[in-house]
């Protein structure tokens, strides 16, 4: 079935062809097409009206012509060809437009679903099935307070959701898995369940999937074709949809395909998690306050994962892991039979090539740890986790969590209080803060920013807002 994109695609093709064209005659095969208007009333508002645009609405193309709008749904195989004979036209051509100069637009549908209204120029919203659409999913006025309200009582799969039309237009099945996928949401996920931030991640992740589609013609896949040899080039950027039995290009997880509300339904059972629990990645950068929101958050009685805490265990317990960190840095990192972290860390500060090499030595065991925690938390029906993980972008862990919680500080206050709290000057100050990925970078990426810049008072007026956000079903 041809969706926004491929509707697109369509009307940018048409308007450069017949804009500007008359109607010299109207050819009618199949009059349901048309119904209910007659085949004489539809010919006597066509003939002799010339085409002066052609616009859009999720999968709905609107003809204006000079007095009557003429508005067309493709349906399932619905396209429009433009013909020099009639010689041309096929058997599935079933309404042709004749025009002047001896063209034919024809419409060619082979299960004949398509349809075709008339109304006053510009009035397309006289139509139920035109006035009860939603906006679409790449509509800049969209907000997510607006998508959240839509949603947040609904006891449907957030998949179900955004087929429907009436919430949000233009999302057919191929482009709402691609936009679930890229916002980490499961499909079978409740509408009910999902947070304020959630929505807001399908808004920004439908708006890339659909401009991306429109920029590459739509996706040509299966039977449908948009029309005039216009072939999409978007098949090419999907990530999940097909890729059923496949390796997932973000985690390596294994593509599954299920049933959503009778629809075919791909998805990465690691990258889009269940939604029991609400999983929150917390980050930020050095000395910007990330381990007094960790603090908060456990005052609250709300489970934390430090992945700095998992790595200390570690190097005490797992001797796999400690072997291998001495084999590849050398006896001089031991001290008392232990390996010495203040040591180790001199090292790989100044050499990123360390650094990396002990980030793929600790890693593996580090996220096994965590995952182990997380399943015995799931078990114990726990609602929200928070995982406490300082290189999340960096390590490019952004997959193990639904949200992104970034603690944020100017740099000038970061630089101040990176200098009291190691007593170290400007200069080294920076070369640490500068050894870490830039925060206005993270802050681009995350999903929730916690500015500390400022008061204490202020921050934990923010993280109370969050928190009940979080909370909000």
């Amino acid at each position: 079935m041809p969706e926004l994109p491929e509707v697109e695609t369509v009307r940018q093709t048409l308007k450069g062809l017949v804009v500007g064209k008359k109607v010299t005659n109207v050819i009618i095969h199949y009059d349901k097409i048309i119904s209910p208007l007659s085949i004489s009333m539809f010919k006597q508002m066509l003939i002799g009206q010339t085409i002066r645009d052609i616009r859009r609405h999720a999968k709905y193309l609107f003809f204006d012509f000079d007095t009557t709008t003429m508005v067309s749904h493709l349906r399932m195989e619905g396209k429009y060809y433009l013909r020099q004979s009639l010689e041309e036209a096929t058997k599935h051509e079933h309404i042709l437009f004749e025009l002047d100069h001896k063209e034919y637009l024809c419409y060619h549908d082979v299960r004949k679903f398509g349809t075709m209204d008339l109304v006053p120029l510009g009035q397309e919203r006289q139509l139920p099935s035109v006035a009860d659409l939603g906006k679409e999913g790449n509509d800049p006025h969209w907000t997510k307070e607006e998508l959240h309200d839509l949603i947040r009582s609904s006891k449907r799969p957030i998949k179900a959701i955004l087929l429907d039309q009436h919430i949000i237009s233009g999302l057919g099945n191929i482009y709402v898995d691609e936009t679930l996928f890229r916002a980490k949401i499961n499909p079978n996920t409740l509408g009910s369940k999902l947070t304020i931030y959630q929505a807001k991640r399908i808004l920004d992740a439908a708006s890339i999937v659909l401009d991306k589609a429109i920029g590459l013609g739509g996706t040509t896949i299966r039977t449908y074709h948009s029309n005039i040899g216009v072939d999409g080039r978007f098949q090419n950027e999907l990530l999940v949809h097909t890729f059923a039995g496949k390796p997932c290009k973000i985690c390596g997880d294994t593509i599954q395909k299920i049933k959503v509300g009778g629809r075919g339904t791909y998805y990465c059972p690691t990258c889009q998690r269940d939604d029991s629990p609400l999983i929150i990645g917390l980050t930020g950068g050095i000395a910007s306050g990330k381990s007094f929101v960790s603090d908060w958050f456990q005052k609250r009685k709300i489970t934390v994962l430090d992945a700095d805490k998992i790595y200390k265990n570690l190097l005490k317990t797992n001797k796999i892991m400690y072997n291998e960190i001495v084999q590849n840095f050398g006896q001089e990192i031991v001290k008392d039979n232990e390996i010495d972290r203040r040591r180790l860390g001199e090292i790989i500060f100044h050499d990123k090539t360390k650094r990396e090499v002990l980030n793929q030595i600790t890693h593996p065991f580090v996220l096994e740890e965590m995952n182990q925690q997380i399943e015995v938390l799931k078990k114990k029906k726990r609602q929200l986790i928070v995982l406490d993980i300082p290189l999340l972008f960096e390590a490019n862990l952004e997959y193990m969590v639904n949200l992104i919680l970034l603690v944020y500080v100017d740099l000038q206050t970061q630089i101040k209080r990176l200098m009291i709290r190691d007593h170290i000057d400007e200069s080294e100050a920076l070369q640490k803060i500068h050894a870490q990925m830039d925060l206005n970078e993270k802050r681009a990426l995350a999903d929730i920013v916690v500015d500390n810049s400022n008061s204490v008072s202020e921050t934990i007026q923010q993280l109370q807002i969050i928190y009940q956000q979080l909370r909000r079903k």
